[in-house]
């Protein structure tokens, strides 16, 4: 177990939930906890790890807590979210932000070290964009062909995969020129979605 903070013990697995359906629950607070209380004396490390795009809300929460017990240390890693419940299962952190939602081995395996389940607290709800070069004359992509220029699998119908501007539409000297490609790291959740 990894020195420092544990907020009631437990690991805590931070994820940006992927759609509004699951964020648009409503969060029932009991109206009994009374207002907190900071105490005397708490010091210690706060570590996170994990997703970079999770990165400011986590500095701007570790911030906010040491308001409260300016004694405690904070370390923000911001490595992907792959690297988040690794960093959770070896209890080198207390916090794992993820942007994607944890893989069922990354669960397994932290359940066989600790007995129990990551606890996860949706915390917001993560966006994905593609953009053309404003130079490029193509006014838009469709879903479909995004997902054929950046995925193997076109879940979204194309038949093959879409390697040149030609096949979006564009003629003349587009006709034959290569789309490249530009995302994110191999650790975010960002390039495991696409």
């Amino acid at each position: 177990m990894a020195s420092g903070i544990r907020i009631l013990g437990i690991s805590i697995l931070l994820a940006a939930v992927g759609s509004l359906a699951q964020a648009a629950a409503p969060v029932q607070i009991d109206p009994k906890l009374p207002v907190y209380k900071p105490e005397a004396g708490v010091s210690g490390t706060i570590k996170s790890v994990g997703s970079d795009t999770m990165n400011n809300m986590m500095t701007l929460w570790t911030e906010g807590f040491r308001r409260f017990h300016p004694n405690v240390r904070t370390e923000i890693e911001d490595k992907g979210s792959a690297a988040a419940m690794p960093a959770l299962t070896a209890g080198a952190a207390a916090f794992g932000p993820m942007s994607r939602p944890p893989k069922p081995d990354e669960i397994d395996h932290f359940e066989a070290r600790f007995g129990y389940p990551p606890i996860p607290l949706a915390t917001s709800i993560d966006m994905l964009a593609v953009y053309v070069n404003k130079d490029n004359p193509l006014p838009a992509l469709t879903l479909a062909q995004v997902d054929a220029i950046f995925s193997s699998n076109r879940k979204q119908g194309l038949s093959r995969d879409i390697r040149t501007w030609g096949q979006v539409g564009l003629k003349s000297q587009w006709a034959h020129a290569p789309i490249r490609l530009y995302g994110r790291n191999a650790a975010s959740g960002t390039y495991g979605f696409l």
